[in-house]
């Protein structure tokens, strides 16, 4: 009877002949990238993927006979065993290109659920009620070693989270430190070589640190804290900030300046520097494992997001530079406002498919939350979404399913072909625009429509109609530079912190040459004359610097690395064109 129904089905038009394969996992090839992110997330229910085929095969489906008895002519290899070419070729394609930034990363899956109604700030549907849930993706990382360096050592963390929202996906990439290294879209790439190896011996280049620093006086404030003890946390437990000046706009068209803090729902822990080198030595994936194992003993992570809100009228009246990353917003002026809790509760299934393939971008926005004029955010909005490109080796990057925007109400890219396009591509749709059979009307019985006004960005004034390469930044060539930072230090760091401070500076410093140890030491010296002298008097004899001389090169300290020709000109204007 059994062989009747079969051979009855085969004549069925419409039946699947495929029954047993479609049982199977199939490494995924059964399920599409959102089917597969909405499983991932916990969306839809489902076990982890696992192979339960009986039979081993080739990629493409022919069984395999062993795999451990190569196809040979006296022990010599033959290239007609096919199957072992596959497996070999496989291998030596099997990493891709590591992340330029970030590239040791660990992650999770969880929610974002909106605790405080900003509805008045902002119109993104993310935010859009208090208690809406949204499947997130969130991935942990140090930032200027390779993939394979200790996650507990000296270096900042990034913390990058991909909301699966019904306008697309939204990502908010940040650090655990509030404030970044320089403002300026040219000495990005700078910075991160001059705290990655050395290219001609491959060593880790402190020298490098230090002269960087030495030459950018607005990077004192994140070089304070790379020193510090906020540069080894303990796993996951530090707060984390989206750094960046970000403008939300409300239904009415009005935009707000925003600035995103991630709060731990749990004690703050760093190592001090012993701590860190010893569990480096013992356990280099620590922060990794620890993630991994709370997580899949039933435990989970979260932060509370709040965020620092500024008018435009405000930016133009405070003291500072509100879109300068270098700078923070003092939350005694600008206080914190809860928004929403995110959680991450769910394991990865796959590291390479879902962490080493993950790709994040401050370009990827959604409407409600645009950038601000900011000139180093708007430069990155670019560059990070065309690094993921060059790095996957394609366009698509979307196909994968934790890019995958599975949760958006439509989705119809204007963009086609090129490598991992798997899906229906066009859609039947023409690839061109404007066509005849396009509909001004979004509509799902015809080709797709525009949404319009609903996502198009609001309009803000710049501070003036002329294209320049003159600076903008209101304290560059001041000695404001370091007003914020002297606070940190003086007044926010405690005894403990500010005697760790030191102590791990004059341990890394005494690798620099000594004409950076000079320079870096002028910059702490207009900071506040006790920082650099008690780095100075804690250094080997032979690396001391001549204070006298130190002293001397701090009255100019904010003028280095600057040129008179490109320093601001125009004072008295805001980035809006209003005065301040």
């Amino acid at each position: 009877m059994a062989q009747f129904i079969a051979d009855t089905l085969k004549h069925v038009p419409g039946v699947d002949p495929r029954m047993a394969q479609r049982a199977q996992a199939f490494q995924g090839l059964n399920d599409g990238p959102a089917e597969t992110a909405a499983r991932l997330t916990g969306i839809v229910q489902g076990q982890h993927a696992f192979d339960d085929s009986p039979l081993y095969t080739t990629n493409f489906g022919q069984p395999l006979h062993h795999s451990g008895y190569p196809l040979n002519v006296g022990g010599i290899p033959v290239q007609a065993d096919t199957a072992l070419l596959e497996k070999q070729q496989a291998f030596d394609r099997s990493k891709i290109q590591e992340r330029i930034v970030h590239p040791a990363g660990w992650a999770a899956f969880g929610e974002f659920v909106v605790t405080k109604d900003v509805t008045h700030l902002t119109k993104a549907k993310l935010f859009g009620s208090v208690g809406k849930k949204t499947p997130t993706f969130t991935r942990l990382s140090t930032v200027t070693y390779g993939r394979e360096y200790p996650d507990s050592a000296r270096n900042p963390r990034g913390h990058a989270t991909k909301f699966y929202t019904e306008d697309g996906n939204y990502d908010l990439v940040g650090l655990n430190f509030p404030v970044f290294f320089v403002r300026d879209p040219f000495q990005g790439p700078d910075n991160i070589r001059s705290q990655q190896r050395e290219p001609k011996s491959f060593l880790l280049n402190y020298n490098g640190w230090f002269d960087f620093l030495a030459n950018v006086p607005e990077s004192q404030h994140a070089g304070l804290m790379l020193f510090s003890d906020h540069a080894t946390p303990v796993s996951h437990h530090f707060n984390a900030y989206g750094a960046h000046t970000f403008r939300w706009v409300n239904a009415e068209g009005k935009s707000t300046f925003i600035k995103y803090h991630w709060l731990l729902n749990e004690p703050i822990k760093n190592f001090n520097m012993n701590e860190a080198t010893i569990t480096c030595g013992e356990d280099p994936d620590f922060a990794k494992r620890d993630l991994y194992e709370t997580i899949e003993k039933g435990g989970s992570v979260s932060w509370t997001m709040k965020v620092q809100t500024m008018t435009p009228e405000e930016a133009t009246q405070v003291d500072f530079d509100p879109f300068d990353i270098t700078k923070i917003w003092p939350r005694g002026q600008f206080p914190m406002q809860e928004v929403g809790v995110l959680t991450l509760n769910r394991n990865p299934e796959d590291y390479h498919r879902d962490v080493e393939q993950a790709a994040f971008s401050p370009g990827s926005l959604v409407p409600g939350i645009e950038l601000s004029p900011d000139t180093l955010l708007q430069w990155r909005a670019f560059f990070y979404r065309d690094a993921q490109y060059t790095r996957l080796g394609s366009a698509n990057i979307h196909q994968i399913p934790v890019n995958c925007p599975f949760m958006a109400k439509f989705v119809s890219p204007d963009n086609f072909m090129g490598t991992m396009r798997t899906d229906a591509d066009s859609g039947s749709k023409p690839m061109y625009f404007p066509n005849s059979y396009h509909k001004n009307v979004p509509s799902t019985k015809s080709t797709p429509g525009f949404a319009g006004m609903d996502a198009v960005e609001a309009p803000y004034q710049v501070a003036n109609n002329v294209v320049s390469r003159k600076s903008y930044w209101r304290d560059e060539c001041t000695e404001r530079e370091y007003t914020q930072v002297r606070e940190l230090y003086l007044n926010r760091l405690s005894e403990t912190e500010r005697n760790n401070l030191h102590s791990n500076t004059a341990r890394l410093l005494k690798f620099a040459d000594d004409i950076v140890i000079e320079g870096y030491l002028a910059q702490q010296y207009a900071i506040h004359p006790g920082y650099a002298t008690s780095i100075n008097d804690l250094l080997p004899d032979n690396k001391k610097a001549n204070m006298a001389t130190v002293e001397e090169k701090s009255k100019t300290a904010h003028l280095v690395g600057k040129s008179e020709d490109f320093q601001p000109t125009d004072k008295g204007k805001s980035f809006m064109g209003m005065a301040y």
